[in-house]
């Protein structure tokens, strides 16, 4: 990748919070765990604060579901086609099938629809009217944009949930996949907001009674929800899950639903651990996020759906 030729100062004006409706497009491994169709469903149906404009479908092996990074692509596509459905937003954007294999380099793209509709959409906007690029998957749609078209890194901010707290190891799903695509992202330049998983996303646990209680009978969206948090865990008995995603879309809902600080962006080694370097760029960083308020957010959003019958 080219020298980075956004300043701090320009890096800095683009990650300031803005009011107003924000062009998206969403990069998600919908399929993988229960958490994406959450975050999916809210940012569909947050008209008031997200103009989507595309969803990508990003890869995911490595756990019980598949292996094959391509297989949890195509299961990721045919997911977000099932939210949209579900959410009465069938055709409100475009759905572009990502990447069928992680980064093989860290200067090597992987092409796919999603990577080069980025690389090509991002052009379309400045520094001065970002697009904002919301990922909850690996980065691997992501990095492969920025490396077939460098220059976007100056027209969009990405909102990244990725590795860890910095006092912790970077060593969680979204990084793990595809180091080499979260090395890309963190050394690009690019302004990021990067969303902890540990200690931030971490808090936004759910049950299956409070499922019940704020979705239960209310539309399919919500029947559908709640059948795949119950289908993920054998014993509901005082137990939580957590829905990390939906703090990546929650901390851009409102000003004052997340604390955030500036710092200078880390180094994700080889060896999956963080490394600091206090002279390179800047980057934003997520410290807590309101659980009480995003969920109720959504929560109405989801349940104000039209009722079935109607």
């Amino acid at each position: 990748m080219k020298s980075m030729s956004i300043s701090d100062s320009r890096r800095l004006q683009m990650l300031e919070w803005r009011e107003g409706i924000l062009d998206t497009v969403l990069d998600t491994d919908t399929a993988t765990e229960v958490d994406d169709p959450f975050a999916v469903s809210y940012l569909l149906l947050s008209p008031e604060r997200f103009r989507v404009k595309a969803i990508y479908a990003a890869p995911f092996a490595m756990n019980e579901r598949t292996q094959d990074p391509a297989a949890g692509m195509e299961m990721s596509y045919q997911e977000i086609l099932r939210i949209m459905k579900l959410c009465g937003k069938q055709g409100c954007c475009e759905v572009k099938r990502g990447s069928c294999s992680y980064l093989p380099g860290k200067d090597i793209p992987v092409e796919s629809k999603a990577a080069l509709d980025l690389a090509e959409r991002a052009m379309c906007y400045s520094s001065d009217n970002p697009l904002y690029v919301i990922g909850i998957g690996a980065g691997t749609n992501i990095a492969s944009a920025l490396l077939l078209n460098p220059e976007i890194r100056e027209r969009i901010v990405i909102v990244w949930l990725a590795g860890n707290d910095f006092t912790e190891s970077p060593n969680t799903y979204n990084v793990y996949q595809d180091v080499k695509a979260a090395q890309v992202i963190f050394d690009s330049g690019v302004p990021l907001l990067h969303v902890p998983c540990n200690y931030v996303t971490s808090h936004m646990l759910t049950s299956v009674p409070e499922l019940e209680s704020c979705l239960g009978n209310r539309n399919d969206l919500c029947d559908y929800l709640i059948s795949i948090v119950k289908a993920y865990g054998k014993e509901h008995f005082a137990w939580g899950k957590t829905i990390w995603d939906i703090g990546a879309v929650g901390c851009l809902m409102d000003k004052d639903w997340s604390i955030r600080e500036i710092t200078t962006a880390p180094i994700i080694t080889d060896e999956l651990t963080w490394s600091r370097d206090y002279t390179r760029h800047l980057i934003g960083n997520i410290k807590e996020v309101n659980r009480d308020r995003i969920f109720r957010d959504a929560f109405l959003k989801m349940g104000c759906l039209e009722d079935r019958g109607k």
